[in-house]
């Protein structure tokens, strides 16, 4: 967990973009409800601009760290800026993937019962998370 929270992606953000107080820290965890471990770091920040420029800012700043970024094949025609993205690297053995997800101030009321703050008034909220198998098996964003 320790090198999945030290990835840049994590801290690299489009210009403008904050972090939420009381989402300080790299929250890193092991979830193991499925029967297969998985491993994960995430950030969460606001953005005040659009969803696009989000978009647009880790489709050219994860191409540049090596990632390659996945299509979803059930659903090609959901905008990027609704659906989020999907990057995986390295292969088996090393593997990582890396989603932009983005949130609301409701959602994150929902999952952490967070207020947030007026920060999420306008523009995009989004979680930056990096995760692998335990054994850095080589995984798919749409497996």
């Amino acid at each position: 967990m320790k090198e999945l929270s030290a990835q840049p992606i994590l801290t690299s953000v489009p210009p403008g973009a904050t972090v939420p107080k009381d989402f300080a820290s790299v929250d890193a965890e092991c979830v193991d409800d499925s029967g297969d471990a998985w491993l994960y770091a995430e950030r969460t920040y606001a953005f005040p601009g659009s969803r696009q420029k989000v978009v647009d800012f880790y489709r050219t700043t994860a191409k540049a760290g090596g990632w390659r970024l996945q299509s979803d094949p059930a659903d090609p025609d959901v905008a990027d800026t609704v659906a989020g993205l999907c990057f995986t690297k390295g292969g088996d053995g090393d593997a990582l993937m890396l989603t932009v997800q983005f949130t609301t101030a409701r959602q994150l009321k929902i999952e952490y019962d967070y207020d947030a703050g007026p920060e999420f008034d306008s523009g995009s909220g989004f979680h930056v998370e990096v995760g692998s198998e335990t054994d850095g098996a080589k995984t798919g964003c749409f497996d």
